[in-house]
């Protein structure tokens, strides 16, 4: 008899660790992994899309980072509208922008700045925090998806002050609908693709902004060295 009800009890034990986690578990979860943390690597798409006022037309801004938490130094390669190639290292609270190749020169720190909290490992975290009661959370064999549509004032205010996006000829509050797809591994919490897309669409037109981003090679990166000046 013993043998058993210690058989039931095991398997109520068993059926309670396979259960799913809830969003709120997911989301504390990611938030403690944080900590954890130290080093990635991200690569980001910026684009924009325009059929509106007359204009129609699109840009794209990428960027390739690696990115040091541990010693607050950052890694960037830039490649603009324009298809302007920059490169960017940011430590000890100096910023260098190569003016030529191999010659680097010192840039404004707030320039710096505008780049390095665009690809800051805690931007995605604090996005859902402030929309988690209206998250979705959808599951795959091996990742977590945090999905969100609609519109949230705060949300767009903390989009424009991270990626400066802007939409002349719209009301913000009735003409924009965001969305946005946040995915953590399932195994390590640690977040690992950032998808939003901002549409701006009246009796104007339409304008798409579009924020991509990859992390990847998390605690792997290795030490930034700032460059000799020229």
């Amino acid at each position: 008899m013993k043998k058993i009800v210690l058989v039931v009890a095991l398997l109520f034990v068993l059926s309670g660790c396979n259960k799913p986690l809830t969003k709120e578990n997911v989301l504390k979860r990611m938030d403690t992994q944080e900590a954890k943390v130290d080093s990635y690597s991200l690569e980001m798409d910026l684009s924009v899309k325009i059929n509106a006022l007359g204009q129609k037309n699109s840009s794209t801004v990428e960027m390739s980072s690696e990115v040091d938490r541990k010693n607050d130094s950052f890694h960037i390669d830039v490649l603009n509208a324009d298809e302007e190639e920059l490169e960017i290292i940011i430590k000890d609270g100096k910023a260098y922008l190569e003016d030529r190749p191999g010659v680097w020169k010192k840039t404004a720190k707030v320039d710096a700045k505008e780049f390095s909290k665009q690809i800051d490992y805690s931007v995605p975290l604090g996005l859902l925090s402030l929309v988690s009661d209206s998250l979705d959370l959808e599951t795959t064999d091996e990742d977590y998806h945090l999905v969100y549509e609609g519109y949230d004032k705060k949300l767009f205010k903390t989009l424009k002050k991270y990626y400066n996006v802007s939409f002349t000829g719209f009301d913000t509050d009735e003409d924009l609908t965001i969305e946005m797809d946040i995915r953590a591994d399932k195994k390590t919490f640690n977040v690992q693709e950032m998808n939003i897309k901002i549409v701006g669409e009246n009796k104007k037109g339409r304008v798409v902004i579009s924020i991509d981003s990859e992390l990847d090679d998390f605690n792997k990166i290795e030490k930034i060295e700032l460059p000799e000046e020229d």
